[in-house]
């Protein structure tokens, strides 16, 4: 289940081994209309300086002031199913460094490592388990549409595995995106999703608007859901949140509810 915690909202679906939250758009230093006020997205009219201090506010609300912004981890995103394997010595990037490599996913087994994903409708997924000698791995991943049907779930759960992780011990919290009552597409998105995943899955999860001719309704949070069974996930250790990004833009980003003109929030998890 989700909750409300000060700046995030955090699901009660993992346990203390870590620390993980999602943020909206309030409690930061952002001024800027559009950015106001905890934008975590350089290159979007904030000056980096204002993006490096909410970056920290996002990491010291993560961890209860343990770790700042200099901890996290993240990277330019390009709508892909890449999950990128990283460690201590990857601490800044993205932060107070340029990210040398672009993706939309982290997994890592080390402590102190903050990483996080940054979207605006798009899917933040943060996922936890357990080695067989007890040791944590951890997983955070950006899907959009492209990277939900390219199956960036099922990577990170793949990724996890490769690392030692006990499949039957994954969690994964599917945090606040735009909902199927808003998100209407076109045609196109249906048939690449089709291409992508098969027709009966895009049936299940795109469904015609039933008003308008070629326009559909796409489901993000049953899409990652299935992914995420079908990799071995159980259900009982899936959290989905209720909350639609773009009916609730008083508390997130939307991209599509301000055509582009808005920051970005987080989805974080670190090892304590």
């Amino acid at each position: 289940m989700f909750y409300k915690d000060g700046l995030l909202m955090r699901s009660d679906i993992f346990d203390s081994s870590v620390a993980h939250g999602f943020s909206g758009k309030n409690g930061g230093v952002s001024t800027h209309p559009h950015t106001a006020s905890l934008n975590l997205a350089m290159g979007r009219e904030d000056s980096d300086d204002t993006v490096r201090e909410n970056i920290d506010i996002f990491a010291r609300a993560i961890t209860g002031g343990a770790l700042g912004g200099n901890s996290a981890v993240c990277a330019p995103q390009i709508h892909s199913a890449i999950v990128r394997r990283v460690g201590r010595e990857n601490c800044g990037e993205g932060v107070t460094r340029n990210a040398p490599l672009e993706g939309d996913g982290f997994v890592t087994d080390e402590r102190g490592v903050l990483i996080f994903v940054r979207v605006a409708d798009c899917t933040p997924i943060l996922l936890a388990g357990e080695k067989s000698d007890g040791r944590t791995v951890i997983a955070a991943v950006h899907a959009g549409w492209r990277g939900t049907a390219k199956g960036i779930a099922a990577e990170a759960v793949s990724a996890m595995c490769d690392m030692g992780c006990v499949k039957q011990s994954i969690r994964a919290a599917i945090g606040p995106h735009i909902g199927v009552c808003c998100y209407e597409v076109g045609e196109d998105l249906f048939h690449e999703v089709v291409f992508l995943r098969g027709r009966d899955f895009a049936n299940r999860y795109v469904s015609p608007s039933g008003h308008t001719v070629g326009k559909y309704f796409c489901d993000m949070s049953g899409m990652n859901r299935e992914i995420l069974l079908d990799s071995g996930v159980a259900a009982e250790n899936i959290d989905i949140t209720t909350h639609c990004t773009y009916c609730m833009s008083d508390v997130y980003y939307s991209h599509r509810k301000t055509s582009g003109k808005r920051g970005a929030m987080g989805g974080g998890i670190v090892i304590l």
